[in-house]
């Protein structure tokens, strides 16, 4: 059992936004290279709300169920390790849309949707048009992966 470390990011034991406000902060971004300073600051703590939002479904998410879906994203990010930050035609984009429809099609994809939300936004439109927006967007999954793991077990009452 691990250490809630999303509790840094709470007050009174609540987020001050949910899932649906991320969501829509996430579709006013330009690119994730262009976002204001205090949305990048505010990423850890979106991905703490969407990594515990995962936990507490009715059916949670595991770990290994969520590293499925970003080691598929992460193949992208390592065709492209020596890229410039700033190219535009990146090896394997097209891949980037194609994470939606693996997310749909999982048997998991109930207990997924936050991440299906969230993830529509990150990929659809013009948020990741460079390497340096790729990143980015992996730095930020890598969170969401990062804090979900850590989440303390809830014993159920049987």
């Amino acid at each position: 059992m691990g250490y809630d470390f999303t509790e840094i990011y709470q007050i009174n034991k609540q987020f001050d936004v949910d899932v649906h406000q991320i969501v829509s902060r996430i579709e006013g971004f330009g690119s994730f290279s262009s976002i204001s300073e205090y949305e990048l600051e505010n990423l850890p703590k979106y991905a703490a709300v969407i990594a515990k939002a995962m936990k507490e479904k009715k059916k949670p998410v595991t770990p290994t169920q969520l590293r499925r879906f970003y080691t598929y994203v992460k193949s992208i990010d390592l065709a492209n390790k020596q890229t410039k930050e700033d190219e535009q035609n990146f090896k394997d984009k097209y891949k980037l849309k194609f994470i939606l429809p693996k997310i749909a099609g999982s048997s998991e994809c109930e207990s997924l949707e936050d991440l299906y939300k969230v993830l529509n936004a990150c990929v659809n439109g013009d948020k990741i048009i460079t390497v340096k927006d790729l990143r980015l967007f992996m730095e930020f999954f890598e969170a969401i992966l990062d804090y979900h793991s850590t989440f303390k077990t809830q014993k159920k009452d049987n």
